[in-house]
């Protein structure tokens, strides 16, 4: 049963908000709800949704459920829409409704498929070639869908038999209504064979490609499926735009995507549609929404267990402790410690300690290898252990045999609100030991460009842990290199001055097992040091200029407060306008008045073309020497101008790290 859910405010908290790009994706979902589904408008946002509620018999509740339609398809139109639906409803489920082409023969027009993964197979693309030859070096972004949603979808036909076998009944009826048997005689006649019948697909590894391409022809999906992922199943336009807005929410809502498989993404496409006209595209469609519907009927969006309990212990963890949004962990036995049998037990035990640490201080795990005789796989696993919210980024090598890895790895690591993104690279061009070397050196290369701090634990001098940490050092990436094990660890711990340059830091905490528990707390002073050093002006800052957008207002208050309890005069840009005087004008004077300027980047300030003046001005006045600037980020959202994204940038998800940061950074000593 729907019906209306009546409410008049534009700040809502609802159960599950359902994503549709197009005006006939919506026609069919408000078809399918009714009319109990009724339209609120956003003041601020050009912006419709329609909201009412489904009950489910089997929960003994109603889920409230809010429709919004981005109309029209692409990535970045649904990230941006996502996050304002994000912002102003806070579902705890996101469900991404609509068709998709199919790359595989198991998936034909009018089945519907639920991916395990979204891979955004043109992000970070690199062009590669000379003159008129060229080709992309692909490392997509890589987005797992909610393990607990995609498991009880999976096992709907088992778990829910009687409502599963009603929804195949309907699917049945309605395709034998909407196809008619002269269709597929037509499309046997013009090769496309079709099983008559429409199939569920759920997970097994199969991936759904997400981005700004229509594929029509076999060079397209030859390329797709060889030198991408071979395991893509079937693409589309705009599900990993939804699923990236929700990652970087903490607490994360679970999202998955539900896809009717319009058509085939090679040359079958343009038969179906010649022949079939809109048919599959509007039988797919109903299949998927009824799924949908049929699902939350049957209780499968209940919460995950224990998620009620979990949410209450990040609460008491407080787990946004971390300065530092990403952590690179590298290293693995040396064979130089005294007792080289106990040098993997002591290795497994602190990479498994490191990644809960990492894991409760809220930061990100970053990793390349899903071997277990690895740094990196205990790491993995002790962060998983730790039950809380997170993500773990795997950058490593395309291949056989280490897809396979990972996937045993995710399958083993797998709880419900952990999220693991992966990031591949071309992998050996020939299966032997140097070929290896470079596939893996690659992907550690790329995975340090992407991080904000380092943890070395051991590793070999005669392998690339010892390079890696060479170029951190040269990139003034912090590095926490534990010694105990000895290797590249101890030798990047011996070159540095910690007495001189790092003073208020216990070195003994490098040398034991238990140290590996600091290192948020090292992280965070590193950082707080990185920025003070590299982007501060000489001496204590007399006036700072705070650069906000108008949505975090509260937080640069609290920071300006901070600043003013500690005897610093702070200066918000809109207190600054004067009456006699243009708005950039009033603005450039008051930031050139003061010594740093302060950046609270966030999703909110990506968005103002103001902020981004501000922004422009304080790098442009940096690179001249007239100020300093600290970058905060609010939200971990991706900063955009190219000058910025370089810069050390203090994560600030939690006001508490405010004082804390503040001290670190006005107490800096100035050694420059």
């Amino acid at each position: 049963m729907r019906d209306n859910q009546e409410s008049s405010s534009t700040e809502q908290t609802i159960d599950i908000l359902l994503y549709v790009a197009l005006a006939e994706e919506l026609d069919t979902v408000i078809a399918f709800l009714g009319d109990g589904f009724t339209a609120q408008e956003l003041e601020d946002v050009a912006l419709t949704w329609f909201s009412g509620s489904i009950q489910s018999t089997e929960a003994g509740k109603r889920y409230s459920v809010a429709v919004v339609a981005a109309g029209k398809m692409g990535n970045t139109r649904s990230a941006n829409i996502a996050s304002v639906a994000i912002e102003k409803l806070k579902p705890s489920d996101i469900v991404v409704i609509g068709i998709a082409g199919s790359l595989s023969n198991d998936l034909e027009p009018g089945d519907v498929f639920v991916p395990d993964s979204v891979n955004e197979y043109l992000a970070n693309s690199a062009s590669v070639g000379e003159k008129r030859t060229w080709s992309l070096d692909t490392s997509g972004n890589h987005f797992q869908s909610s393990q607990r949603l995609l498991d009880r979808l999976q096992k709907f036909r088992h778990t829910r038999r009687k409502q599963f076998e009603a929804w195949r009944n309907q699917t049945r009826q309605r395709r034998s209504e909407t196809i008619a048997k002269s269709i597929d005689d037509a499309l046997v006649e013009a090769g496309v064979q079709l099983r008559g019948e429409c199939n569920l697909l759920v997970g097994d590894d199969r991936k759904l490609a997400s981005g700004p391409v229509v594929g029509k022809g076999k060079a397209f999906l030859t390329w797709l499926k060889k030198q991408v992922d071979r395991k893509i199943a079937a693409m589309e336009m705009e599900s990993a735009g939804i699923f990236d807005a929700g990652s970087i929410r903490t607490p994360a809502p679970r999202v998955v995507a539900i896809r009717g498989i319009s058509d085939f993404a090679d040359e079958r496409k343009d038969k179906i549609e010649k022949i079939a006209k809109n048919a599959f595209r509007a039988l797919s469609m109903e299949n998927a929404l009824s799924l949908f519907i049929a699902s939350v009927e049957a209780g499968l969006f209940e919460p995950d267990v224990g998620r009620q309990l979990e949410s209450a212990k990040l609460t008491q963890l407080a787990v946004l402790q971390s300065a530092v949004k990403s952590v690179l962990v590298i290293g693995g036995v040396t064979g130089e410690t005294d007792d080289t049998d106990a040098e993997a037990p002591r290795l497994h035990r602190a990479s498994m300690k490191l990644g809960k640490t990492l894991a409760e201080a809220g930061a990100h795990l970053v990793v390349c290898s899903p071997f277990p005789d690895s740094a990196d796989y205990y790491a993995a696993m002790g962060y998983a252990d730790a039950k809380v919210r997170g993500v773990i980024h795997f950058h490593s090598p395309s291949h056989p045999e280490v897809e396979k890895k990972k996937g045993l790895l995710k399958k083993m690591l797998g709880h419900p609100d952990l999220i693991v993104q992966e990031w591949n690279y071309p992998g050996p061009e020939v299966n032997d030991g140097s070929s290896w070397s470079q596939a893996w050196l690659l992907a550690q290369l790329q995975a340090l460009e992407k991080v904000d701090a380092v943890v070395a634990l051991g590793g070999k001098v005669s392998k690339t842990a010892n390079t890696l940490l060479h170029l951190a050092e040269a990139k003034s990436l912090p590095i926490i290199p534990f010694s105990f094990l000895g290797g590249a660890g101890q030798r990047a711990n011996q070159r540095r001055d910690w007495a001189r340059l790092n003073p208020d830091i216990d070195v003994s905490f490098f040398a034991e097992d238990i140290g590996v528990e600091q290192t948020i707390r090292i992280a965070n002073m590193m950082q707080a040091r990185r920025v003070s050093r590299a982007f501060s002006t000489k001496g204590t800052p007399r006036t700072i200029f705070i650069s906000r957008a108008s949505q975090d207002a509260g937080v640069a208050q609290d920071f300006a407060n901070a600043l003013r309890l500690r005897g610093i005069e702070a200066l918000i840009g809109d207190d600054e306008v004067r009456p006699d005087q243009m708005v950039p004008a009033s603005i450039e004077n008051a930031m050139l008045r003061s010594s740093i300027c302060a950046v609270l980047w966030s999703k909110h300030y990506a968005l103002s073309p103001w902020c981004f003046d501000e922004l422009s001005m304080a790098l442009s006045q940096h690179a001249y020497g007239n100020i300093g600037l600290w970058l905060f980020n609010l939200d971990d959202s991706l900063i955009v101008p190219v000058q910025a994204r370089k810069m050390p940038t203090i994560s600030l998800r939690d006001r508490e790290l405010l004082s804390p940061i503040v001290d670190q950074l006005l107490a800096e000593p100035q050694l420059r």
